[in-house]
């Protein structure tokens, strides 16, 4: 388990670096650096985030229900690993979330002709 430990983390902290970067720090920076829009975004990916992690864990409840229901069981030993799994999900989701959801920013140029043309009526 240390070995896998060992191989994923170096993997994992690059992906989260990129997604960061992609992201442009919307879950890492504090509340009072983020503009309202920002805000916003950060709030919908948080909420989106939720969402996906209830609805994963009710098909985890209802895949073990289905599993009593046939006379299975889990064994006692994957336990432990489930829990991880779980934990590691809620905790990345909205990471995760921001990273597929992320939306390309106007340019200044951009936002700046666009100005200019409204200032000179054209």
């Amino acid at each position: 388990m240390v070995a896998g430990v060992l191989v994923v983390l170096p993997r994992w902290c690059i992906a989260t670096g990129i997604i960061n970067g992609s992201t442009r720090g919307l879950l890492e920076l504090r509340a009072r650096v983020l503009d309202e829009r920002q805000l916003a975004e950060r709030q919908r990916v948080h909420a989106l985030a939720h969402r996906i992690s209830v609805a994963m864990l009710f098909g985890v409840v209802l895949a073990v229900g289905a599993l009593h229901w046939v006379g299975s069981t889990i064994p006692a030993g994957a336990l432990p690993a489930v829990l991880v799994v779980a934990l590691v999900t809620f905790w990345l989701m909205p990471l995760w979330t921001a990273g597929l959801t992320a939306r390309d920013e106007v340019a200044d140029d951009v936002i700046d002709e666009a100005a200019d043309r409204f200032a000179t009526g054209h």
